[in-house]
């Protein structure tokens, strides 16, 4: 079932998300070569604190830090480590997530630490287009089978391989609720966007042409052929007919 949600539960939810945002700018510029997947996920345990916020990966299904750190070939769901350090040249996608007062933010950003190739590039600037196509297209009456298409297809323009197995989903009370919002047409749900609707839009892709498989940790997903990976999310509210990015700095 889908919890439509009021103007004052999305205005709760506007606060949680923003913080989201504000932290991941500030994890943004410590992304750098030398920097440990650890040290990330330190500096985002502890802003969420000084914000009286919660870190909600924390213990979430189990997962063992407060932020997901995806380098290069890991595509969703990396697990911070002292081991895993920074180099010039690498993608890396941070996720994460806080509870504020029993409503949810999430958002994901990639990055390229320093000088990268143009397919890299490619890779970046696709995923984040077609993360901003798909907020475009999350207009009441749109159906959810239309917003997966439009990621799948910019993802494509952008000769890039979608993950249809993971993706979006409603967010609330919950960080996870129904819709499940797909990157691929093929397993869209049939889903009329309607006035209330939370939604966390979250393409991922890949460079590669093989299959995505999970670590022994239970937890990270790579891309089978080690082609790197990008993921991009925004949390965003429709009301009043409008799309609102509510994971977003001011």
């Amino acid at each position: 079932m889908i919890e439509l949600k009021t103007k004052e539960d999305i205005e709760k939810l506007r606060i949680a998300n923003r913080i989201v945002a504000e932290i991941l700018e500030i994890l943004k510029n410590e992304i750098k070569p030398g920097v440990t997947s650890k040290y990330l996920d330190d500096i985002a345990r502890e802003e969420a604190y000084k914000r009286g916020v919660r870190p909600s990966f924390l213990g979430l299904y189990g997962f063992p830090a407060s932020l997901c750190v995806s380098i290069n070939e890991e595509v969703i769901h990396g697990i911070p480590s002292e081991s895993k350090v920074i180099k010039e040249g690498d993608v890396v996608s941070i996720d994460f997530g806080v509870e504020y007062e029993g409503w949810y933010g999430d958002a994901a950003i990639t990055v390229a630490v320093g000088e990268v190739s143009d397919r890299k590039k490619r890779l970046i600037e696709g995923v984040e287009r077609a993360l901003y196509a798909a907020i475009e297209s999350c207009k009441p009456g749109n159906n959810l089978r239309y917003v997966a298409k439009v990621i799948e297809d910019t993802l494509k323009q952008y000769r890039l391989t979608p993950v249809c197995d993971y993706g979006g989903h409603g967010i609330g009370r919950k960080p996870h609720e129904a819709p499940h919002v797909t990157n691929c047409l093929i397993n869209a749900e049939n889903v009329e966007i309607k006035d209330g609707m939370v939604l966390a839009i979250e393409p991922i892709a890949h460079l590669g042409r093989g299959k995505i498989k999970k670590l022994k940790d239970g937890w990270t997903i790579i891309t089978a052929d080690k082609a790197h990976a990008a993921h991009f999310e925004h949390t965003i509210a429709i009301y009043d007919g409008k799309v609102e990015i509510l994971s977003k700095v001011d």
